[in-house]
């Protein structure tokens, strides 16, 4: 039985396990639900939020998924495509799956210490294999007061940014419980951020469907 923590609640089970990682972001390898499903391993959601205990720093650093991908292990192992389905593959070569790998690259947002959320880099990176877990309500909630996150969010270039904030705040609007306020407030602030950018601004606020996304 998994031990609890201090509030007295189950933690949950990391999701990934950093495998690079600098000031500004990291890249995390997905870890399998079970030693024998390699194939189940989690895949985060694009926009959503993660936290990593940092061993190290005693930091928790928050970041957004803002790529997944999934590939072989090495250059000799390339997967092909073979004709069969999905439950076909794990009745019939279950071991290919153990063959790759799925990767999460993440921007970091920000960072707590003793459970005071700041929204700015962290002094210092999460180190190589410090675990990785889905951030809890609570914590985005608190990365998320007065959205000042946002601003970070607008200078990534591996994706495009704007598709990357729509999709942030509406995990975020998810996680939250779904509250119409908290968009309000999130359209403000972006509101504030490009508000010489009107045409942007608008394109990104389409984008925002809650509707879509659980209700």
């Amino acid at each position: 039985m998994a031990a609890k923590n201090e509030t007295g609640e189950i933690p949950n089970p990391p999701l990934a396990e950093v495998i690079s990682a600098t000031i500004t972001g990291f890249t995390a390898e997905c870890l399998p639900i079970a030693e024998e499903a390699p194939d189940l391993a989690p895949k985060p959601r694009f926009g959503s939020f993660l936290r990593v205990e940092s061993q190290s720093s005693g930091l928790d650093i928050i970041a957004v998924v803002y790529n997944v991908t999934t590939g072989p292990l090495d250059s000799v192992h390339r997967p092909s495509a073979l004709g069969m389905t999905r439950v076909e593959l794990q009745t019939e070569q279950p071991h290919i799956f153990s063959l790759l790998r799925t990767e999460v690259h993440a921007v970091i947002v920000g960072h707590a210490i003793a459970g005071r959320a700041f929204q700015h880099l962290p002094p210092q990176p999460p180190d190589v294999h410090d675990f990785v877990y889905a951030a809890s309500s609570r914590e985005v909630l608190s990365i998320t007061e007065d959205f000042e996150l946002l601003r970070l969010l607008t200078g990534i270039s591996e994706v495009p940014a704007d598709e990357l904030i729509a999709a942030t705040i509406r995990e975020a609007h998810l996680v939250v419980g779904g509250d119409d306020d908290y968009l309000v407030e999130a359209g403000r602030k972006l509101s504030q951020i490009m508000r010489s950018d009107y045409d942007r601004l608008l394109s990104i606020l389409k984008k925002i469907k809650p509707e879509l996304y659980g209700r």
